[in-house]
């Protein structure tokens, strides 16, 4: 099953079963400078806001599901993931710290700063008993330095091919072009099970979804842009 919803996070929330989730795998906005963003008017007002769906989101997973959150700083709020995973902190168990080594990001022009290629995807649940992760599923050369199946996960970024222009203050900016498809594929066969249901909040342009119907998992789909949305619905159904 795939569901799609048009619709604000905090608005819609409400509307998923409690203990329905196995899994959440979600990145937030980054606050501002894209036109989906524009509705935040100071970073406190983006922290609290985040409090909010970091705490609604503890209802909606199972007892053993797991949060897991993509988040990264930036050269203005350079504590940025480390302040929302101490918001985290407040409801969540936090199990394991995976970095994402982003090796092909654009480099930084300035000598102020070095080009940040490093996310973080926080593991997070509701207690760190019953932890399976299933790394005997993970045949894959490229993505883990060494043999053994490490927190450090070697995936270059891939702008989508369905971003969309948009207008804010006069500039045009782009839209959350979402995640690559080998991420998705991996957090999947690492964190989940053939018919679980995995959800992702800001599910851009449904790279997860895509993957998630390829590896007969359910999927729920929360995307507030309208025609970002309309993008992803298309994507999902071409693929039925």
């Amino acid at each position: 099953m795939t569901t799609l919803i048009n619709g604000d996070i905090i608005n819609v929330l409400n509307d998923i079963p409690d203990k329905s989730v196995d899994v959440v795998f979600t990145s937030p906005p980054y606050w501002k400078g894209f036109a989906y963003e524009s509705y935040f008017n100071s970073y406190k007002q983006y922290l609290d806001w985040c409090e909010i769906w970091i705490k609604g989101l503890k209802d909606k997973i199972k007892d053993d599901g797991y949060f897991l959150l993509n988040i990264s700083n930036d050269s203005e709020t350079t504590i940025k993931a480390f302040e929302v995973l101490n918001i985290c902190l407040k409801y969540w168990k936090l199990c394991d710290t995976i970095i994402w080594f982003v090796y092909n990001r654009q480099p930084a022009n300035t000598d102020r700063q070095f080009t940040n290629q490093t996310e973080y995807i926080f593991m997070l649940r509701k207690h760190n008993n019953n932890i399976k992760i299933h790394k005997d599923r993970i045949v894959d050369d490229e993505t883990f330095i060494t043999k053994n199946i490490g927190n450090v996960w070697k995936i270059p970024f891939k702008r989508s091919a369905f971003s969309l222009k948009k207008t804010c203050g006069g500039k045009k900016n782009w839209g959350h072009g979402g995640f690559p498809e080998k991420l998705c594929d991996i957090v999947i066969q690492l964190f989940s099970n053939e018919n679980d249901t995995i959800l992702d909040i800001f599910a851009g342009y449904c790279q997860l979804g895509l993957s998630c119907k390829n590896m007969n998992r359910n999927f729920i789909g929360i995307e507030k842009d309208k025609d970002i949305y309309d993008v992803a619905y298309k994507r999902l159904n071409e693929k039925s």
